[in-house]
């Protein structure tokens, strides 16, 4: 592999992603995350990951607006907690931290918070209250339950995967992920995405809405929403940075070549 696409593998890029949880409750609506997000190809970290979140049971029906996203609320997630783990072969649903490497999946897991805390769920039956694990054995309740929801964090987030293999994208690729809940087959990574929003446009009495695989988690979520689908696409750069980009090439190979001759 020579150019830009060995450099794109080894080094730094940036990303844009959708991921998609299927709501059938709430249809044609749906839970989507769309954001963007800075892989090393090297460390396989993930940083820089921030986006929109849905709230699928806002605005109006039937669904006005263009699809995908209607006229739902969307929340704004900009906290990525600073806990990189970058290797883990544990449980995949027992996460060491809000963002780490998964070795056993062969991809990176990285969440995104509306709050700037990973305070989620409720800590009633134990837990971290975050992940969607301890999420789903406390049914989905809102953190700091019994108190008030008012006095409440009203967190919510959205967790991805990342497989290694993003990193032999070149510019304008993509990869696809499918999860087919009934049939239980897909991607596996997928299956262990989530997203909680229990923000108030996410909340059904104490119960924050959410999407979970009974493949990774035991359940489907509070909504019986699950995990559908995820697109990673590598960003394009802008012309400038691909000047420089195809100029540092340029001088690659010119040293390339001296270092023949020597």
């Amino acid at each position: 592999m020579t150019g830009a696409a060995a450099v794109a593998q080894a080094g730094v890029g940036t990303y844009n992603v959708i991921t998609t949880w299927y709501e059938p409750d709430t249809r044609p609506k749906d839970s989507i995350f769309i954001g963007s997000f800075t892989y090393d190809g090297v460390s396989r970290q993930v940083t820089d990951l921030a986006g929109i979140l849905s709230e699928s049971m806002t605005g109006d029906w039937p669904a006005p607006g263009s699809p995908p996203l209607y006229d739902m609320t969307l929340l704004d997630l900009t906290y990525q907690m600073n806990d990189w783990v970058a290797s883990y072969s544990g449980p995949t649903n027992a996460p060491p931290s809000t963002n780490w490497h998964d070795d056993t999946l062969g991809g990176t897991f990285a969440t995104v918070f509306l709050k700037n805390t990973t305070n989620t769920y409720s800590t009633l039956v134990g837990g971290d209250g975050w992940s969607p694990q301890a999420g789903a054995n406390v049914g989905g309740v809102y953190h700091g339950f019994p108190s008030s929801y008012g006095s409440s964090i009203q967190n919510a987030y959205a967790l991805i995967y990342v497989p290694d293999s993003v990193s032999a994208l070149t510019p304008g690729g993509s990869l696809t992920l499918n999860w087919n809940e009934a049939a239980g087959t897909g991607s596996l990574g997928l299956a262990y995405s989530s997203y909680a929003d229990c923000a108030p446009g996410g909340m059904m009495g104490a119960t924050c809405m959410s999407s979970w695989s009974t493949a990774a988690y035991g359940t489907v979520g509070t909504m019986s929403g699950y995990p559908l689908s995820q697109t990673i696409t590598a960003a394009v750069p802008e012309p400038e940075t691909y000047a420089m980009l195809m100029a540092g090439l340029g001088l690659m190979g010119i040293i390339a070549r001296r270092r023949r001759k020597a």
